[in-house]
């Protein structure tokens, strides 16, 4: 899958007109073929912070969509909706694990890695969501930065309370000891999934 991760700021009093502007892209997207499908969560840790989360078959399918001129939906952008945080935006999966499942808790982790630290990153990475799926893990995607040596997971819980059970679990200390050299955790953020567009069946 390919990924293009967004983090939108949105304007006091704007909400409803921010994702009401969000849907209507989405809906634009989900005629075309490729779309997987788009994300809009919450971010727990701020009123007006949301990250967008936009996947696709790969890349020449986004690609091509942005030929189209549905691809232009930036052009009629109104003045001071949002404003975009600077984050990594385009991400190729290395794990895909989510399957069709949802799950309204939606965790982010951002790693930095070195070049050899990959491989056995990767088995780590698997091992973990082993045992996040005894706590309410529901599905979780590990990506690649297009540029650079970082790693993005995508994990979805069914609620938050099976996080917060797996963060205090003395399974995933023991899991973290395994982490290998060579990576090095950059953040978690932890969202409220408010809305959630898959892809049309019919396509015109």
């Amino acid at each position: 899958m390919f990924l293009i991760n967004e983090v939108l700021v949105f304007s006091p009093g704007r909400r409803q007109e921010a994702l009401g502007r969000l849907a209507w892209i989405h809906g634009l997207m989900a005629g075309h073929a490729g779309f997987n499908r788009a994300i809009v969560a919450k971010y727990l840790g701020a009123a007006t912070s949301h990250t967008v989360l936009r996947l696709w078959q790969d890349e020449a399918a986004y690609r091509t969509f942005r030929e189209t001129p549905d691809g232009n939906y930036g052009r009629g952008r109104p003045e001071g909706l949002y404003t975009n945080e600077r984050v990594v935006p385009q991400w190729n999966s290395v794990i895909e694990g989510s399957g069709a499942a949802g799950g309204a808790f939606l965790v982010k982790v951002q790693w930095e890695l070195a070049e050899d630290a990959w491989k056995p990153f990767l088995d780590y990475e698997k091992r973990t969501a082993e045992t996040a799926r005894g706590h309410g893990l529901v599905g979780a995607d590990t990506f690649r930065a297009r540029e650079g040596n970082q790693a993005l997971t995508i994990a979805r819980f069914a609620s938050r309370d099976g996080f917060e059970s797996l963060i205090d679990s003395p399974e995933l200390s023991a899991a973290r000891l395994a982490l290998p050299d060579g990576a090095k955790h950059v953040l978690t953020q932890c969202y409220e999934v408010v809305s959630e567009v898959g892809p049309r069946e019919e396509r015109s």
